[in-house]
């Protein structure tokens, strides 16, 4: 496939990482702010966390409804093409109406407003997103065209990121969160749009539609060991990388103690590292293989992330703008590598599926993978909104912001020492491992 076709194909993750990042970072401060702001709360802490919970669960029951609807379909112009195509504009509409509380000030009508939204966002989410990404597996058949694939997408969805949460901060001071999710919104569209335009399916992709029932593509999939070993690794490390991401916003203004516009500097050292680590990561996933590189990249969040306990502690050798954006720079390393290996190994557990199966599943794969992600992601959300209830999110009493770093590395710890029974592609393909042996009987 041209490098153009693969540059549009990778754009379309800047356009949902966009919008799921303002979500993740600011809905809830917007919902909840800190307990000494001068804006009232719209639902109260831990009830902001159980719609985060709620809106998850829809997310994950569609994934695998969307992901046999995608894998099966029978369309004339592919079988993903018409998800992103119908997907990208209600996914843009419902998260700028988020935005638009019905009362400005806490009510259950708020509660049920933000439930309703909150489960559309996530079912337009998984509608467009699956399908975009069960399309890699599919253009990009090599080891070395998936790592520079999913490098170059890691690209577009660093740059949906930092425009969410770096762009996002200074919008928001200036003119407000409904400016802002407008702005957003925008930008997000044509990024969602451009896949749509670039890949031709009939062209570039020799998959065919699979026939396999929901219930029996989905027991399949989770048949497959060396996804399940992944899968715990993956979604244990997205549990603590959703806490942190929720938590700048209050180590910024909170823990450190400056305005609300520094959350842009501080997410820019993260993802400005990042980025600089993007062309290592590619070719030492090349070099040494993808699972050291996961493994290196979980055990660096183990030790960084209970830093942020520290963030407002005043025996630190430095200030604490100074501690703060420091340990958010380093953590620009590992993060390039969870941008880029994770969706390059769902790719090589499919092929793995193949070769036992006959069948090519991507997007089940995806969408199994999205079921437990975004069970965990919620649970994440729950656990950050009771650390906040009981133990404080305010100057006076900051300990449940302080406890997000040490919590989220005791979950990454855990998917860490998973993670490293997962066996590479490379041993099955190579006849070290029997892909019968990586099938639950």
């Amino acid at each position: 496939m041209p490098f153009l076709n693969r540059f549009f194909y990778a754009a379309g993750g800047a356009g949902f990482n966009l919008l799921e990042r303002v979500l993740t970072t600011w809905l809830m401060f917007f919902y909840v702010p800190p307990g000494d702001a001068a804006r009232s709360p719209l639902v109260a802490a831990g009830i902001f966390g159980s719609i985060m919970f709620f809106g998850r669960v829809v997310d994950a029951l569609a994934d695998p409804i969307v992901s046999n609807w995608s894998d099966n379909s029978r369309s004339s112009r592919g079988r993903r093409w018409p998800f992103l195509f119908w997907g990208a504009v209600p996914l843009v509409v419902v998260t700028i109406a988020m935005f638009y509380p019905p009362i400005a000030e806490e009510s259950m009508l708020n509660v049920f407003f933000l439930a309703l939204l909150l489960g559309m966002f996530f079912f337009f989410f998984t509608f467009y997103v699956v399908p975009y990404l069960a399309l890699l597996p599919e253009i990009a058949r090599s080891k070395g065209e998936r790592v520079d694939l999913t490098t170059l997408q890691a690209v577009f969805m660093l740059l949906g990121t930092a425009l969410a949460m770096v762009a996002s901060g200074p919008l928001v001071e200036r003119f407000g969160f409904v400016a802002m999710v407008w702005i957003m919104g925008f930008f997000a569209l044509i990024f969602l749009y451009m896949p749509v335009f670039a890949i031709d399916e009939r062209k570039f992709s020799r998959a065919k539609p699979a026939d396999l029932k929901l219930g029996a593509a989905l027991k399949m999939t989770f048949q497959n060991k060396a996804f399940l070993i992944y899968l715990v690794g993956n979604a244990l490390y997205w549990f603590g990388f959703n806490i942190i991401t929720m938590g700048v916003p209050y180590y910024v203004t909170v823990l450190i103690g400056v305005g609300e516009g520094q959350t842009s500097i501080f997410l820019g050292a993260v993802f400005g590292v990042a980025l600089l680590c993007f062309p290592l990561v590619n070719l030492a996933a090349k070099k040494w293989g993808k699972k050291v590189i996961m493994l290196f990249s979980l055990g660096a969040l183990i030790i960084l992330l209970p830093m942020i306990f520290f963030f407002n502690d005043p025996l630190l050798p430095m200030t604490s703008y100074n501690f703060g954006l420091l340990i958010m720079a380093l953590l620009g390393l590992p993060l390039a590598s969870l941008f880029i290996i994770p969706n390059a190994i769902v790719a090589d557990v499919t092929d793995i599926d193949e070769m036992v199966t006959g069948k090519r599943r991507e997007s089940m794969y995806f969408g199994a993978q999205g079921i437990v992600l975004k069970s965990v992601i919620a649970l994440s959300s729950l656990t950050m909104g009771l650390l906040f209830q009981f133990f404080g999110n305010s100057a006076a009493e900051p300990l449940g912001i302080q406890l997000t770093g040490p919590v989220a590395a005791f979950f990454i710890l855990i998917g860490f020492l998973v993670f490293t029974r997962y066996p590479e592609k490379e041993e099955v393909v190579k006849g070290a491992i029997d892909p019968e042996d990586l099938i639950i009987s």
